[in-house]
């Protein structure tokens, strides 16, 4: 576009001045480079966004359906040092919606500032679109968004998070790479939610194709504070991936089972998903 604008510009200049010296069209050359610059350190949108079509054979009232799942559309860049993230999800940029938020480094730790996830679980912070299962495990706020102003960095091995809200909640996480190359990956974490009176532990394992994901800690589905979920996936190839999760809620009841197969087909993906009550779920993700 702003080539577009730029070369409508040269031409109506240029025909203004057919007459012209060669020190004019320095000039001019000069002028419309300026004018590009200044157009470019405007922080133009990086735009991005996925939607999926879903079809669940039992919606828990006896009947089967089809709809829209995971969406979103987001607009990512950034000015003068500080970056900018806002997302249109769920028709709405308050909690509990997308993303909108400002990043910017100051004394050598990063700031954030906004909406945005707060720093849980790995499971709460994933993106949705990169999400194996078509859902989220209820540990560590199912991806809600919250508000306020969060610190983060890492020295060394060890990663952390500091987020302070509204209502003066704090949230922190800490992680630790405990071994990491080309063989097995091992890293753990711990986080907690002061206003929720709840924290979570976590280990990750990978080695190649296999990923082994633990988590245990308080439920938001009304459990107790020792509920779990045990997430192994494998990837088949390029093509396939296979996932397995478990469940125990800490709630008296019995342990669920989930499990999902993705197909990635060109800028599609696939996920066959059937849960521990037999309800299969389809869902075709499609990013840009």
């Amino acid at each position: 576009m702003n080539k577009l604008v730029l070369s409508a510009l040269a031409a109506t200049v240029a025909v203004g001045t057919t007459n012209a010296s060669e020190g004019d069209w320095a000039g001019l050359d000069a002028e419309l480079n300026t004018l590009t610059s200044s157009l470019d350190d405007h922080g133009a949108p990086a735009i991005s966004g996925y939607v999926e079509a879903t079809y669940d054979t039992d919606t828990g009232f006896g009947d089967s359906a089809f709809g829209i799942g995971r969406h979103g559309l987001n607009m990512a860049g950034s000015v003068g040092g500080y970056g900018y993230n806002f997302d249109i999800f769920g028709n709405t940029f308050e909690a509990g919606g997308g993303d909108a938020f400002l990043t910017f480094e100051m004394g050598g730790i990063g700031w954030t500032m906004g909406v945005f996830r707060a720093p849980t679980t790995m499971n709460n912070l994933i993106d949705e679109e990169d999400m194996h299962f078509m859902d989220r495990s209820a540990l560590g706020g199912q991806g809600a968004r919250t508000t306020g102003l969060m610190a983060s960095g890492s020295m060394d091995s060890l990663g952390y998070w500091i987020h302070i809200g509204n209502a003066e909640e704090l949230t922190a996480r800490v992680s630790y790479d405990v071994m990491s190359g080309d063989g097995i990956n091992l890293s753990v974490a711990y986080s907690m939610d002061d206003l929720a009176d709840a924290s979570w532990m976590e280990a990750n394992i990978s080695s190649g194709p296999f990923g082994i994901a633990a988590t245990m800690g308080d439920s938001d589905a009304g459990g107790g504070d020792s509920a779990m979920v045990l997430h192994a996936s494998y990837d088949v190839n390029d093509t396939w991936g296979l996932g397995i999760r478990s469940t125990d809620q800490d709630d008296g009841g019995d342990e669920t089972m989930d499990w999902a197969i993705t197909y990635s087909d060109g800028g599609a993906r696939w996920t066959f998903q059937t849960n521990d009550d037999d309800d299969l779920m389809l869902g075709c993700i499609v990013g840009f």
